[in-house]
């Protein structure tokens, strides 16, 4: 079976509130479009992570990686 080719790329990992924010606001005004995805815990341990310890992953579409890596300054 061949393997699907995804058309995104992860830019960040385990990036919090604050960072994500930052992150997005550098995105937009460079016209970059984005993905977040949430690493959140359910069931118990959702009422004890508030939300400031989420993280999340931050992917880019693989035609414009390169200049979102330039523009954050990786």
């Amino acid at each position: 079976m061949a393997e699907m080719m995804t058309t995104e790329r992860l830019l960040k990992a385990d990036v919090s509130l604050e960072e994500s924010k930052q992150i997005e606001r550098v995105l937009r005004r460079n016209n970059i479009s984005y993905f977040e995805k949430w690493n959140l815990h359910g069931g118990l341990l959702k009422f004890m992570n508030n939300s400031k310890s989420s993280k999340c992953d931050i992917y880019i579409h693989v035609d414009s990686y390169d200049k979102a890596k330039a523009v954050l300054g990786e």
